[in-house]
């Protein structure tokens, strides 16, 4: 397993979250436009982790996290959205979300929920 995959239809999204993460010295191995190419890379990369946004046209965070969830279940998840309801968040728990986040994205929330998963980000030793 290695690395971090971004999933979200938003562009912008994506490469804000890759970006947080990337500066903050975890590892991005991915970012993913939709269900379906998601499912692909997830197969192909093995992540540590997967954030993924909670709506897209194709497919939502949720069934995506119960099929990810159900073929790898050591894979921990962070779900991405800007609905902010107790009820999202619970469903988001029992479907095998590790944390939930809100959209606007927050460094600091983002890098919270992160390293509360995965650990302080792993340094590059320079040779």
């Amino acid at each position: 397993m290695s690395g971090i995959l971004v999933v979200d239809d938003k562009p912008a999204h994506r490469d804000q979250i890759a970006e947080i993460l990337t500066n903050a010295g975890y590892l991005v191995t991915g970012k993913a436009s939709s269900g379906a190419e998601a499912i692909t890379m997830f197969h192909q990369m093995e992540p540590d982790l997967v954030t993924l946004d909670l709506i897209m046209p194709d497919m939502n965070g949720m069934d995506l996290l119960r099929i990810m969830k159900g073929t790898s279940p050591m894979v921990s998840f962070l779900i991405c959205t800007s609905i902010c309801h107790e009820m999202i968040a619970d469903l988001a728990k029992r479907s095998g979300a590790d944390a939930l986040f809100h959209k606007p994205i927050s460094n600091s929330s983002l890098l919270a929920a992160v390293s509360k998963i995965l650990g302080a980000p792993h340094q590059e030793k320079e040779s």
